[in-house]
């Protein structure tokens, strides 16, 4: 314990102390003493690389219809409790503007995993619309799942600018433990898609699914390898929590309690951002659900963006992904009074306009070359993470 707290003292005042393989496993299992030593490492290190500034990411829940049958979800493809939608353009482009004129800078469309081209023809419509409309004043953040590398290069040239992917875990066999095997729940195919996304100039996201049946925190420590290794330039982690309509809350026991999974969930972000000091990481809907200081520990902790909902107040109890999802106000003007004033409370700037790149982002794209004639096509490089 001393040993591990010695070399997080080292960190936070910005000696080199690099963290093992054993060293994260440790952390991960030590008892609430390491916390302090942790977050602090986590916070001087995100103070010296991207500095107080919380970004808004307001994200657009555009469909529930899935092909996939993960066993953790609800929106899973034979869950028939699930009334299925899909918003149209004009819905999606009213909620991207009442956030444009909010001040925020940077939306999400997340859906379920679809292949129809008629969906993707309409994604493609509305990334040209916006980027007709504001130009590169924006970010359009994908969350569609895995799709063929022609699809995405399509999305790109239409206006995508990042692409959030969770590969839920990095451990194969616990992957085929929570997915069905059927041909289409793939580890490789997904770990591809994340490679393909990274060298094709998307800034790139990933995550894990933290605290479910059968995780350890070696496997854990993996995990942190893993997104290390992939080099993402954005991070959502949250922690697992169960729906009764899937087949993985049959063994709901066999997971720790949902404080541990929170605490689990505040130590992985701390402990990439200090492997990983100029990526985003968000502090998400599923960590505020089972902690209602979920945001304010998520920030403290090491994370720089706030994800506010723009989906329309009438899909949102058909998007429930678990228990409990937590509830916000419909009036966009009210979160982010809200939002300022928590992040104010733990030290931290709530910033509008921005759409907030992460400097590794462009520190990548530099390293690279792809900047030796300019930006990765569809970027404009120079904001801040």
């Amino acid at each position: 314990m001393k040993f591990l707290e010695g070399k997080l003292d080292d960190i936070a005042a910005g000696r080199e102390a690099p963290l093992s393989r054993r060293d994260l496993t440790d952390i991960l299992e030590s008892g609430p003493g390491i916390d302090g030593p942790l977050f602090r490492a986590a916070s001087a290190v995100l103070g010296r690389n991207s500095g107080p500034g919380v970004y808004l990411r307001g994200i657009i829940e555009i469909s529930n219809a899935c092909q996939k049958n993960c066993f953790y979800c609800r929106l899973r493809r034979d869950n028939p409790g699930v009334a299925r939608y899909r918003m149209n353009s004009r819905e999606v482009m009213e909620a991207l503007t009442h956030g444009w004129n909010a001040g925020l800078r940077s939306f999400l469309l997340q859906s379920g995993e679809r292949l129809g081209g008629d969906f993707i023809e309409e994604v493609c419509a509305i990334l040209a619309e916006c980027r007709s409309r504001w130009g590169d004043s924006v970010r359009m953040v994908l969350s569609l799942g895995e799709l063929p590398a022609d699809v995405l290069d399509r999305l790109r040239e239409a206006g995508g600018s990042r692409y959030l992917l969770r590969i839920e875990t990095s451990d194969r066999g616990l992957y085929d433990r929570v997915h069905p095997c059927d041909g289409i729940h793939d580890w490789s195919a997904r770990d591809a898609c994340l490679r393909h996304l990274r060298a094709t100039g998307w800034q790139t996201g990933s995550g894990v699914l933290i605290g479910f049946p059968w995780q350890t925190a070696s496997v854990l420590a993996g995990d942190l390898e893993y997104l290390v290794d992939l080099d993402i330039d954005m991070c959502g982690m949250g922690p697992w929590i169960e729906h009764k309509d899937t087949p993985l809350d049959k063994v709901r026991e066999q997971a720790p309690p949902r404080a541990r999974r929170v605490s689990l969930t505040l130590r992985m972000i701390a402990l990439l951002r200090i492997l990983m000091p100029d990526i985003n990481i968000s502090a998400t809907t599923a960590l505020q659900t089972l902690d209602e200081e979920g945001l304010e520990k998520g920030l403290e902790a090491g994370g720089n963006v706030f994800m506010p909902n723009l989906t329309p107040p009438g899909y949102r109890a058909d998007y429930n992904l678990y228990e409990g999802k937590t509830a916000v106000a419909d009036d966009l003007e009210s979160m982010i009074t809200e939002g300022r004033k928590r992040c104010e409370s733990v030290r931290r700037l709530l910033v509008l306009g921005d759409p907030g790149d992460p400097l590794h982002y462009g520190r990548r794209l530099a390293t690279e070359g792809w900047m030796s004639g300019g930006a990765a096509p569809g970027d404009a490089i120079g904001g801040r993470g």
